[in-house]
């Protein structure tokens, strides 16, 4: 609710009747596409988090029952009907084990890919933070000697943080070249995971950044310097609370 309350908050102008309309109706619809597009990650992180928990339970079942069958065939002589009978029984827990071990090995892989593909897009605050967290995913699933169990907590850890840091604004220092080349200190304002505002020390460099696959596009806007000015003094709560309208993209 904080979350929805600060964008509201930035997303109002002070402008004429039905400017004022038009711009509520945008925020409206921007509000809208956000609570789905969060619904749907809470959605698929719950799912995740259930399906992890029944493999595993099943995995550890599988090797119980593996290791009762082990302890009952030592006690029974390997040439009798019944050895052969239990022995086959073995067999077949063990080719389901493997079976549920190679599914989920597919599904791990397929996670830790697609991670992979989105990290260019990433804010750099959140980078910095998963970093642990993300060289631990294996260059090739195929040779790691890291277990599925680790490789699962791994990814749960990292959703985590995207998810946390997508709920909230966040004001951080970082440096931005210029036109010309040179490199400024500004403060950013991230919006989640996909859009930000900065603005330098003097209020003249400034504008706007959007997340995408292939990484961040930002674009200096100096008019936009003093909307962004007021918009982290009342997030700092250096400004008293009023409303700051800043253009924000929805894909």
């Amino acid at each position: 609710m904080k979350f929805l309350w600060l964008t509201a908050l930035l997303c109002v102008l002070c402008v004429s009747k039905s400017e004022a309309q038009s711009v509520l109706e945008s925020t409206r619809s921007v509000v809208e596409k956000w609570i789905e597009a969060r619904k749907t990650i809470a959605e698929i992180r719950s799912d995740w988090i259930v399906e992890k928990e029944i493999l595993e339970q099943s995995i550890a079942a599988f090797e119980r029952e593996l290791k009762s069958l082990n302890t009952q065939l030592e006690q029974v002589d390997s040439g009798s009907n019944q050895t052969d009978k239990e022995l086959a029984e073995v067999q077949r827990e063990k080719g389901a084990l493997r079976l549920a071990s190679d599914e989920l090995k597919v599904s791990v892989g397929k996670l830790e890919a697609k991670l992979r593909g989105l990290a260019p897009g990433f804010p750099a605050p959140v980078t910095e933070k998963i970093e642990p967290l993300f060289n631990r995913i294996p260059e090739d699933p195929e040779e790691t000697t890291l277990g599925l169990s680790s490789r699962l907590q791994n990814i749960v850890g990292i959703l985590n943080e995207l998810d946390k840091f997508n709920g909230s604004l966040s004001v951080v220092s970082e440096l931005r070249k210029t036109e010309a080349g040179a490199e400024v200190q500004t403060r950013v304002m991230y919006v989640g995971l996909g859009q930000a505002y900065f603005i330098d020390k003097t209020g003249e460099f400034c504008g706007y950044g959007i997340s995408s696959p292939s990484g961040w596009t930002w674009t200096v806007q100096q008019e936009m310097g003093p909307a962004i000015a007021k918009a982290i003094g009342v997030y700092e709560n250096s400004e008293p609370a009023t409303f700051v309208g800043l253009p924000m993209t929805v894909k």
